[in-house]
């Protein structure tokens, strides 16, 4: 009888440490889980910051640019007027809240410059060519706008600008780089002056204008 006593408490015994261990076993298995969950949720996190400051830049660029310009170009001794019309494809709201990567990654897609170009010759009734391009996604980082489309007869080139009388293209493109950094940064909130470079259809010949903000 005491031995049957003794075996079935041995028998209890391992039966209650093979339980305990399985419970530490789940236990740390569980948290293993919720760490590998938390490590995901932060490094999505992160993630989504990154994707949110680069749409909050182009945001800030296009916020900066959009709107109409006009002005003046000279080709072979001919005076045209030229204009042209920039809108953003979606509404710019700047989010202080948290989203999710969908959110994010279809402004990101879809923010854009709808853009419309007209050149006339003020002097010669019916004289407007015109084009349009939708869902353009100008160089951020060049603060370039190069309209190169099936839709236009004519090449243009838009940089952006704060001085009318800059000549140089490389001193041009070299303040236009910097300027846009600084409307990334919404450091400054408006562009007023676009230096322009045009190529007709039917010459290579490239002739300069600039463009001012309406």
């Amino acid at each position: 009888m005491k031995k049957i006593i003794i075996v079935l408490m041995t028998i209890c015994s391992f039966v209650s440490c093979s339980k305990n261990g399985d419970e530490r076993i789940a236990d740390q298995e569980d948290i293993r889980a919720r760490q590998q969950v938390d490590a995901q949720n932060e490094n999505q996190n992160e993630w989504a910051r990154k994707m949110e400051k680069d749409l909050d830049e182009r945001k800030y660029f296009i916020k900066a640019i959009e709107g109409s310009f006009s002005g003046e170009l000279t080709v072979d001794d001919i005076d045209f007027y030229i204009k042209a019309e920039m809108v953003s494809s979606l509404p710019i709201i700047l989010s202080h809240r948290t989203r999710t990567l969908n959110e994010i990654n279809y402004e990101l897609e879809n923010l854009a410059l709808n853009l419309h170009v007209k050149l006339e010759n003020p002097r010669v009734a019916n004289s407007a060519v015109s084009c349009t391009i939708e869902g353009y996604k100008p160089d951020i980082k060049k603060g370039l706008i190069k309209i190169i489309s099936e839709s236009c007869k004519n090449i243009f080139q838009l940089m952006i600008s704060d001085d009318l009388n800059l000549e140089e293209e490389s001193v041009i493109r070299s303040r236009a780089e910097i300027l846009a950094e600084s409307a990334r940064h919404n450091e400054i909130s408006q562009i007023n002056i676009l230096s322009g470079i045009f190529e007709s259809s039917v010459s290579t010949k490239q002739y300069k204008f600039k463009l001012k903000r309406n």
